[in-house]
């Protein structure tokens, strides 16, 4: 999996995330969004979504068993402003 696929994914299947999950926005981050990603890399994706505990966990593992690696899901609306300002320049929204 590399950042291609896993945006070719996302956008594929967005409507279905917004429809199932009711999430608002998606991002790639980290890693894979910079093309530094490794064997032993997660998959940072960052959401916009209402609070849900369920959701968020079906959607974290809806993602895992597609994307095929450990996914590290974030609410956007709860990252720190100053890690939210320097993720910013690399996030990749679909």
């Amino acid at each position: 999996m590399n950042k291609t696929e896993i945006l070719h994914f996302l956008k594929k299947n967005k409507q279905e995330l917004i429809q199932r999950f009711n999430i608002d926005t998606i991002a790639l981050a980290g890693s894979f969004a910079r093309n530094e990603a490794t064997q032993k890399s997660d998959i940072d994706i960052i959401v916009d979504m209402p609070s849900s505990f369920t959701n968020f966990f079906n959607l974290k593992y809806f993602l895992e068993e597609h994307l095929g690696r450990s996914v590290d899901l974030g609410l956007e609306k709860n990252l720190r402003s100053f890690i939210k300002k320097e993720m910013q320049d690399e996030m990749i929204y679909v």
